[in-house]
């Protein structure tokens, strides 16, 4: 048999165990460009109790950018090889896929769920990882990868496993994040926005020339509970000095929203749509809050960049957003911080996962606050500092405070408890020295 006979039946062979094993023969028969290595997880601690939150380092080595804005799937697998959870994310670096070149390394965390089901999951996991994209048609595509060493293939070039972890009700619960020094300095720093809630709340729907509007600029309410205009009693209230945002379940609101939502809520925005109102770009901003206890209850403190919403080209050159705290009711006892860059297209983005005391956030006030500079932007939960990134150039223009009561959030809201209250005792901005 000649050289090249040879070859060509080996060729069909593996199209036909390609077909036999389920595999996509459009994936297979013709070829790929693996550009891109998976490397092995670091997990650390790889053997920790439920609820406890475990560090993953994701490890790429990209011969080249991909020329599609990916996202990463990660596949949480138990022994029997079904698939219990994800944690999908973007690529935790400014450029995403589309810009990554040679060593890729970034971590986020991932809290281990109390519950899958109804099965309490005390075993080994593996990661399934991959890369994927919608196309013009928004069918979802998957990227054909190289396994580096320690990395094995999951039924296809697409799904590598990179790594394990063990749930074991016996290992010892890592430290929160909030159980460090505070390292916040504010020498020098001026208060630039104060609001004290000492005064009745200035608020109007939309503005022009109050100090809060009730809904965001761009009109992008979000969530399962609509943001109401402000009444007499509802959604804020004050009392002793503090502000009560409120979530309220009606039948009244369902017939009045074209949703039909049951739920109304409150938002709060500095900024009105022509971008008149409270802005800074630079500084430490701050609110002191006490979170709502109950599933699918989905608070935050945030920043975006202030400028006139009704222009359409008016923001993109840079078009940022901070978030300096979200959190979910199911997970009592962490808290999400994020960044977004939203213009320039693609979209970019990147967030960490905050770990806290058991049911700190709902039992007390604390300060959640970031300090934006120009070359870095850095969290803190009551001065502590929980998570760092560099300052992303597109980061031009000041930035709005908001806050909100949001409900749902892709968590279910049936048992939300009715009404539910997020309090604030203070919203404050600083100027730097």
């Amino acid at each position: 048999m000649t050289k090249q006979l040879l070859l060509l039946v080996l060729f069909c062979f593996s199209s036909v165990l390609v077909i036999v094993s389920g595999f996509s023969v459009a994936e297979d028969v013709k070829p790929l460009e693996l550009i891109t290595t998976v490397l092995p997880l670091k997990i650390v601690p790889d053997r920790v109790p439920l609820g406890a939150r475990i560090k993953i380092t994701y490890r790429f080595e990209a011969e080249k950018p991909y020329p599609n804005d990916n996202s990463v799937f990660v596949h949480i697998i138990d022994e029997s090889g079904k698939m219990v959870a994800q944690a999908d994310h973007l690529p935790g670096i400014a450029t995403g896929s589309p810009g990554w070149i040679g060593n890729i390394e970034y971590t986020t965390d991932y809290i281990i769920p109390q519950k899958y089901g109804n099965t309490v999951p005390n075993g080994k996991y593996r990661l399934v990882i991959g890369l994927y994209h919608a196309d013009e048609n928004k069918k979802w595509i998957n990227e054909p990868l190289q396994t580096g060493v320690g990395v094995l293939y999951d039924q296809s070039r697409t799904r590598c496993i990179a790594g394990s972890f063990i749930v074991d009700p016996t290992a010892p619960m890592p430290p929160s994040d909030t159980e460090k020094t505070p390292t916040l300095d504010l020498t020098g720093s001026q208060i630039v926005f104060e609001e004290d809630f000492s005064q009745p709340l200035d608020v109007s729907p939309w503005g022009p020339g109050t100090r809060w509007i009730a809904h965001t600029p761009w009109t992008g309410d979000f969530g399962e509970a609509r943001f109401m205009d402000p009444q007499s009693d509802f959604p804020f209230t004050i009392h002793n000095n503090v502000l009560r945002i409120e979530a309220r379940k009606s039948e009244e609101f369902a017939a009045k929203d074209q949703w039909k939502r049951l739920w109304a809520s409150g938002l709060l925005a500095s900024c009105d749509p022509k971008g008149g109102g409270f802005a800074l770009q630079y500084g430490y901003f701050v609110a002191r809050m006490k979170m709502p206890v109950g599933q699918g209850v989905w608070p935050a403190f945030w920043l975006a960049s202030a400028y006139d919403r009704t222009n359409k080209t008016a923001g993109a050159d840079g078009s940022v957003e901070l978030d300096v705290v979200e959190y979910y009711g199911h997970f009592p006892n962490s808290y999400r911080t994020a960044q977004h860059v939203w213009e320039p297209k693609p979209h970019q983005g990147a967030g960490m996962t905050i770990t806290t005391k058991p049911n700190e956030p709902s039992l007390g006030f604390h300060d959640y606050g970031v300090m934006v500079k120009k070359d870095f932007i850095v969290y803190y939960f009551d001065g502590i500092e929980i998570w760092k990134q560099p300052t992303p150039p597109e980061h031009n223009k000041p930035l709005m405070l908001l806050v909100n009561l949001a409900l749902g959030s892709g968590y279910s809201i049936a048992e939300t408890p009715n009404p539910s209250f997020l309090d604030i005792k203070f919203i404050r901005a600083y100027s730097l020295p």
